[in-house]
């Protein structure tokens, strides 16, 4: 029993998960996002899940609560209580759609608009503590790795996912 764990020990392959790039580009996001989110929630009151909203709706008013989910990446139901909350504090007002009443415009309201000059204090606060004693120039190749990851892994997504609409494709049609 012993031998085979040895053996079994000298050719699983090690892997540093804890300096990959996955790994540490994760981690920073969650640090970035909690250092965020405490710095907005203590000095304006709003999360960083909520202000992730206001700065879509920011960059275009009127967005659809779906529109909103797909650009920050979370699931309609999550979304939900998120605008209900935004929405009783007053930062966010609902509209009908007129073009399709079962959908409501999200827009920011007055309230959204004041704080916002609070909230982007904040964001770049927490940056100035990111960035220290990180040269400029360090931070304009950082950019350009991780667009370049996106887009090495987005390309490979679409392929997959060609390869993948083809797959169920064969197996519905009928031979």
């Amino acid at each position: 029993m012993h031998r085979i764990l040895l053996i079994r020990c000298l050719f699983i392959r090690i892997y540093d998960y804890q300096n990959s790039p996955g790994f540490l580009i994760n981690r920073t996001g969650r640090i970035f996002a909690k250092s965020l989110d405490v710095e907005l929630r203590s000095k304006v009151g709003v999360t960083f899940g909520q202000w992730k909203i206001i700065v879509m709706l920011s960059e275009r008013d009127g967005l659809t609560q779906k529109e909103i989910a797909d650009k920050i990446g979370v699931e309609g139901p999550t979304l939900i209580p998120m605008i209900d909350k935004m929405e009783k504090d007053g930062f966010l007002r609902r509209e009908a759609d007129p073009d399709d009443r079962r959908n409501n415009k999200i827009r920011r309201t007055q309230k959204a608009e004041v704080m916002w000059e609070k909230m982007t204090e904040c964001v770049l606060e927490v940056r100035k503590r990111a960035m220290k004693n990180i040269r400029t120039e360090e931070v304009e190749i950082l950019r350009e790795v991780l667009n370049k990851i996106c887009d090495n892994l987005g390309e490979w997504e679409s392929k997959l996912q060609h390869t993948n609409n083809y797959l169920v494709k064969e197996l519905k049609s009928p031979k």
